[in-house]
């Protein structure tokens, strides 16, 4: 018998990905986005016995509970797998000097928010299987121990000066995962932030070296092989560990 997982940003690229390998391998999938309806992969996937779709906007408290009202119903036994995979890049094009703050509050927003409001809502559900798995899709760019001041190829400098916004409420999100895990530690959950790689997405380019398929399989593998000592770690979607 599968596992139940819970994918949200599941019109996305990284999100319609999870749900096809997900499905393939006999798992019950939970698929949640404000507008399932936005994707045709996805709507194609959707058979309402191992692929079910669920309205939700996860900065919107009302819409989270509605949703995990709906996902207790499809899930009346519990939940096995959270995958916190909803994201906001926030506006490009702004270097440190000339970034406005409501760019800042667009990606903390989702990113932190909306992530802290999902978790919230279904930890209940989680609770109910021995599994306990939380995972928040984040970025090795939220690491500060590699955000050099020195080096690096000009693209890369200016890609990272362009993404400030992102990359601050990555770092964000990366300890909102660090505190779940301490607040849950004793229950035996198991809550990590995974960088699923530069992925060839709307957000990561057609240049990135990454396909969807190879970023999902990896972190398929890394949860399906995980232990309780990973507990508020941070790693690549290929299981190695980042510095925070």
């Amino acid at each position: 018998m599968g596992l139940v997982y819970v994918v949200t940003g599941a019109t996305g690229g990284l999100g319609v990905e999870f749900i096809k390998q997900l499905s393939k391998r006999g798992d019950t999938v939970i698929a949640c986005a404000r507008n399932t309806e936005k994707s045709e992969e996805l709507k194609a996937l959707i058979d309402g016995k191992t692929v079910h779709a669920v309205t939700l906007d996860t900065v919107n408290v009302d819409s989270v509970k509605q949703a995990a009202k709906q996902i207790q119903q499809i899930a009346p036994e519990g939940i096995d797998v959270l995958i916190n995979n909803s994201g906001a890049y926030g506006a490009r094009g702004h270097d440190i000097m000339h970034n406005p703050a409501s760019n800042y509050i667009q990606a903390f927003e989702t990113n932190v928010g909306g992530t802290s409001n999902v978790t919230q809502a279904l930890v209940p559900l989680l609770r109910e299987r021995s599994t306990r798995v939380i995972v928040n899709i984040s970025s090795i760019m939220g690491s500060i121990d590699l955000n050099s001041v020195r080096g690096g190829s000009p693209e890369l400098k200016k890609a990272f000066a362009d993404s400030t916004a992102y990359r601050v409420s990555k770092t964000a999100e990366n300890m909102l995962t660090r505190e779940f895990a301490a607040y849950l530690d004793e229950e035996d959950f198991v809550v990590i932030a995974m960088h699923p790689g530069w992925v060839q997405t709307s957000m990561g380019g057609d240049q990135a070296p990454t396909t969807p398929e190879q970023s999902i399989s990896g972190m398929l593998s890394v949860i399906d092989k995980r232990s309780k000592d990973m507990n508020g770690t941070f790693v690549t979607f290929e299981g190695e560990s980042i510095p925070w």
